[in-house]
């Protein structure tokens, strides 16, 4: 049975489109996943307890600024469990197709 001409550059394009989708969000994804284990190392260490939730958030603000996402301190959630600081984020990433626009929450 024999494909028609159609169908493959059909099926092509919209691997095309797919895969150009996948470029564009992928840094978003990649970035958020390093400034996560950045998170994890900072309230791993020893000394994290005894930092204050300002410091915490000045060190994964300023990391976010480096890796570029539009981190803001009110994005920024600290709690304490025994006395072991956690960070929760909760921010978007805006980004912009020529048709579309959509908010990535990473």
């Amino acid at each position: 049975m024999k494909l028609p001409l159609w169908r493959l550059i059909a099926a092509i394009l919209v691997l095309s489109v797919m895969a150009l989708v996948l470029i564009s969000i992928a840094p978003v994804y990649i970035e958020n996943y390093q400034l996560r284990r950045y998170i994890r190392t900072l309230t791993g260490a020893e000394n994290a307890a005894a930092m204050t939730d300002d410091a915490l958030r000045g060190s994964v603000l300023a990391r976010a600024k480096q890796l570029d996402l539009p981190v803001a301190a009110d994005d920024v959630r600290i709690t304490r469990q025994n006395g072991k600081p956690r960070v929760q984020l909760r921010y978007a990433v805006q980004v912009d197709f020529p048709l579309y626009q959509v908010d990535l929450h990473p």
